[in-house]
């Protein structure tokens, strides 16, 4: 199947999944349970070439209230089988059904979800908000202890814990500031199959930063980026022996792809930019390889506001050998959309951005950065639409707003040849 093929098919199974028909499915799947009184679709996944999930509030006749999940997602069909989901045939899709907190691919989401069970293996009495969830993928859960601790549970699935356990010890063995594992009284680290549980770390959220920036706090900002610089820099070599991950923009037709589905109108846009972005690519110098984050923005970099400095990493998935221009323009890409996104909670954003693009451009190839950037906003396209159909088209908009600069950029330091847009 063409991704052209793809695209069109998952488009339309989200669509499907949304409509009034998954009202008549939520029935079968639910029928030895009690009739449906009323169902609201709650949050939609789409993971292009891999399927879509969608998730429903649904109230039964005796006022049970469920949360439930339906993918069209290759899931493990014995374990779906052995617990109370079904698959069942919806036009021509199969679809997957199941009721949160169990999860097909994540065992370990229904110890995490369960205050009795998780306290019993933690030995005291415990208090659970979920934080997030991605069906078949991943959740993060917030657990408040008796004893007035925060602990952070991450449920992933099983293959993917050996990996992600590895990154976690590099970053503890580090310099770097962070969260630690928690451990039993002999020292063993406390864990079950696909369930990771640390303690939190210090500090606010970068975000801190950016909501009390004032463009006359360029000293400020230049020593807040200073400070992230050099705890990139003690990111240890060890991490440049984990796979590599590939960064934004070098998936950068995955997300036109994701784009295109969720927002049909940009549809064409959306190629333009991710051709534009892989020219840009393959003519900027996009530095050596040497350890990075992978993941590196607002919500995965705590700080001291007061001090300026750096108090913790988080999300430490895709930790390993990749190009710091990348770690760069994630940090970008994500401070560039926040203005359309709460306008008065960052009034400066765009100023703040512009100041340490303009810093950052001395230490990386500044077309190499905008190529990066662009390819983080574009792969934001899709989830802006679920919050509103405006915040996608300002994603896009941006998104061809970075990648032009590239190009001008480029052009500007090449007298011999200027890059055509493709």
């Amino acid at each position: 199947m063409s991704l052209a093929q793809r695209a069109a098919k998952e488009k339309a199974d989200l669509a499907l999944l949304t409509s009034v028909q998954a009202g008549e499915m939520l029935r079968l799947a639910l029928k030895n349970r009690g009739r449906v009184l009323s169902w609201k679709v709650q949050q939609s996944h789409h993971r292009p070439g891999a399927g879509v999930s969608v998730g429903y509030s649904v109230i039964l006749s005796d006022h049970t209230d469920l949360y439930m999940l339906a993918s069209t997602a290759r899931v493990n069909e014995a374990a779906l089988a052995a617990s109370t989901g079904v698959t069942l045939t919806l036009g021509h899709t199969r679809v997957h059904l199941w009721e949160y907190p169990f999860d097909p691919e994540l065992p370990a989401l229904e110890l995490a979800s369960d205050s009795s069970q998780l306290g019993a293996f933690l030995n005291t009495d415990v208090n659970i908000e979920l934080l997030s969830y991605r069906p078949t993928r991943r959740a993060v859960l917030r657990i408040e202890t008796a004893e007035g601790e925060d602990l952070y549970a991450k449920v992933v699935r099983p293959d993917a814990q050996r990996d992600l356990m590895q990154r976690i010890h590099a970053i503890e063995n580090s310099a770097i500031p962070s969260f630690s594992l928690i451990r039993d009284a002999a020292g063993s680290v406390l864990n079950a199959r696909g369930l990771i549980l640390t303690r939190a770390a210090s500090g606010v959220p970068l975000s801190r930063f950016y909501t009390a920036f004032e463009p006359h706090q360029l000293s400020a900002a230049s020593s807040m980026l200073a400070a992230i610089e050099h705890t990139l820099d003690q990111i240890p070599p060890t991490a440049m022996l984990f796979p590599r991950k590939p960064a934004w923009a070098d998936k950068c037709e995955h997300y036109a792809h994701a784009a295109a589905t969720a927002y049909p109108q940009g549809a064409l846009r959306a190629e333009r930019v991710a051709r534009t972005i892989r020219s840009l690519i393959s003519q900027a110098d996009m530095g050596p390889m040497q350890p990075t984050h992978g993941d590196f923005y607002e919500a995965n970099v705590l700080i001291a506001p007061d001090e300026l400095a750096v108090t913790g990493l988080l999300d430490l998935d895709s930790l390993g050998p990749g190009r710091r221009v990348h770690d760069w323009g994630c940090l970008l890409g994500h401070l560039a959309v926040l203005p359309n996104l709460a306008p008065t909670r960052y009034p400066h954003a765009d100023a703040l951005c512009a100041y340490w693009f303009d810093l950052l451009s001395s230490r990386v190839d500044p077309v190499a950065l905008c190529a990066s950037t662009a390819g983080v906003i574009l792969s934001l396209v899709a989830g802006g639409r679920k919050r509103a159909e405006s915040i996608a088209e300002a994603r896009l908009s941006l998104a061809e707003e970075w990648a032009a600069a590239g190009v001008e950029l480029l052009a500007g330091a090449s007298s011999a040849q200027v890059i055509e847009l493709p």
